[in-house]
């Protein structure tokens, strides 16, 4: 299990009555700027990116934090595997224009996060991004210091 230090941890604040938590599917990368954001967020965190995280009152945030269909019951569609997106954008509910990833010096282009995650995961050092335009992934590419990308 991934992190399991971290959820045993949660668990542990949600058993002793510290923390309550309401737990929603979200399905990824659908456009839901709440969950945008947190994936950009986490996605900066593991990449050791900076994170500029909010302070304040919800209702000034600038970010709809509401729940898709709040009042709807929300089932994880079969076969959906989670996916994390691979960052922040500009427009938290951009499409993707590709995803990126660097392993061992060698940068590929993916057409799906799904494709991007198989190469990455686990692999200690990887780098991965999603990119929502040619410029964006040009930018991406020049931050990492990166040759093109192969498919």
């Amino acid at each position: 299990m991934l992190n399991r230090d971290l959820w045993e941890r949660l668990e542990g604040l949600v058993r002793g009555g510290r923390v309550k938590i309401e737990w929603h599917y979200v399905p990824g990368h659908s456009g839901v700027p709440g969950n945008e954001r947190v994936d950009a967020i986490a996605s900066d965190f593991a990449l050791g990116d900076p994170v500029d995280l909010y302070r304040g009152a919800a209702d000034a945030y600038g970010v709809d934090l509401t729940p898709p269909a709040a009042n709807a019951a929300l089932t994880r569609p079969r076969g959906d595997s989670t996916s994390r997106p691979t960052s922040r954008s500009k427009s938290k509910s951009a499409k993707a224009y590709s995803y990126l990833s660097l392993v061992g010096g060698v940068t590929k282009r993916h057409r799906t996060w799904a494709e991007c995650e198989r190469r990455v995961h686990g692999v200690s050092g990887a780098k991965f991004k999603k990119a929502t335009s040619a410029a964006d992934e040009s930018r991406i590419l020049a931050r990492w210091g990166a040759p093109n990308p192969s498919r």
